[in-house]
C-alpha cells in the first residue's frame, strides 16, 4: 500500500510551480504594484520606528513635504516639519 500516490506528487509539484511562478511576477513588478494601489495619493508613510514598545517616530510625506510625527501613549503626536536636504555633492563630478 503506497502511502504516497504519484498524482499527490504530480498535483503538490504543479502547486508548487504556480506559487513561485506568483512569487516571481510580484517580485518583478513590486514597484508597478506599489504604484498602482497608491494612485495619486498626496500623503504616503515614508518610515516607521519603534522607539519603545509603545512609542514611535513616524516619517510622513505631504506634497513633497516631510513631518516627523513622534506618537507617545498617554501623549498627543507632536509634529515636526523636517527641512528639505540638498542632493549631497559628489566630489570630483562636473
Amino acid at each position: 500500500m503506497d502511502v504516497i500516490r504519484p498524482d499527490q506528487i504530480l498535483t503538490l509539484v504543479l502547486f508548487m510551480a504556480v506559487l513561485g511562478l506568483g512569487w516571481l511576477v510580484v517580485k518583478m513588478n513590486r514597484g508597478g504594484i506599489a504604484r498602482r494601489i497608491a494612485g495619486d495619493r498626496r500623503m504616503r508613510l515614508v518610515e516607521v520606528a519603534a522607539l519603545s514598545p509603545t512609542d514611535r517616530a513616524m516619517i510622513l510625506q505631504v506634497d513633497a513635504r516631510e513631518f516627523l510625527i513622534l506618537r507617545c501613549r498617554g501623549e498627543a503626536p507632536v509634529v515636526t516639519a523636517l527641512e528639505t536636504a540638498a542632493a549631497p555633492k559628489v566630489e570630483g563630478a562636473a
